[in-house]
């Protein structure tokens, strides 16, 4: 019966005249399974980037936004909402209360925010994650923090020096939460269009700097969704054809 349904699934990938080998393995590889997320930060650059790649690889979202966020980016997406406000403990331990969560991911970046915002909201967020039972959770930090300082352009470290120790602050919750934690840092953030391709690659080494999209943030997000190797781990994300800056 098993070879009768690969021949029939390789006949039916031939017809489309899709690559016959690539097709059958993806057509015969075990799915991964719809996860309940929530998502802190859906509603900016990078987070809805983020909303976009999870809810392509089928999952069923949720974005934390303010009550005076902007929705444009998600206006044409299927997402649930919960307001409020991420620095008030209260308002964290609300939304993880509403339901039960699988994973959560912090891709909170504001422009302009108090460098504290970042230590803030990343310990309330891990402090909850681990009291309602979330499965894993998901930082987007900053190269700059924790052992990565040296990878630092040290001429531009100085000023920096207070949103690194605020992203460490909120790293060091998520480690010590007891929830599997995926941290993933960036140093460049670029842009390109949409018909370039993105190649970017989650590195182990804490000494990586470089460039990477949000769009390749966002698909590498997704993709460590209930992934072993991405349990418990520290990467930096690079896309080596994208231009370095320093």
């Amino acid at each position: 019966m098993l070879i009768s349904t690969r021949r029939l699934l390789l006949a039916i990938v031939l017809m489309l005249g899709v690559s016959g080998g690539a097709a059958l393995e993806a057509a015969t590889a075990p799915q991964k399974a719809s996860r309940k997320i929530l998502v802190f930060g859906g509603s900016g650059q990078l987070g809805s980037q983020v909303v976009r790649a999870l809810l392509g690889a089928g999952h069923d979202v949720t974005v934390f936004v303010r009550p005076t966020s902007e929705r444009d980016r998600l206006a044409d997406l299927k997402v649930h909402y919960i307001e409020g406000d991420v620095t008030v403990e209260a308002d964290v331990r609300r939304a993880m209360q509403t339901t039960r969560f699988d994973v959560v991911v912090d891709a909170l970046g504001r422009s302009g925010a108090e460098v504290g915002f970042f230590a803030i909201s990343g310990t309330n967020i891990a402090k909850w994650a681990s009291a309602t039972g979330v499965k894993q959770l998901i930082l987007h930090s900053s190269v700059g923090a924790g052992q990565s300082k040296d990878a630092y352009p040290a001429e531009r470290y100085g000023a920096m020096r207070a949103l690194f120790v605020a992203k460490e602050t909120g790293e060091n919750a998520a480690i010590a939460s007891g929830v599997a934690y995926t941290i993933i840092r960036n140093a460049v953030l670029r842009d390109p269009p949409d018909d370039v391709p993105e190649r970017a690659r989650l590195v182990s080494d804490q000494r990586a700097y470089g460039s990477v999209s949000r769009r390749g943030l966002a698909r590498l997000t997704a993709s460590c969704i209930d992934e072993p190797s991405c349990r418990n781990q520290i990467f930096h994300a690079i896309d080596e054809s994208l231009p370095v800056l320093r």
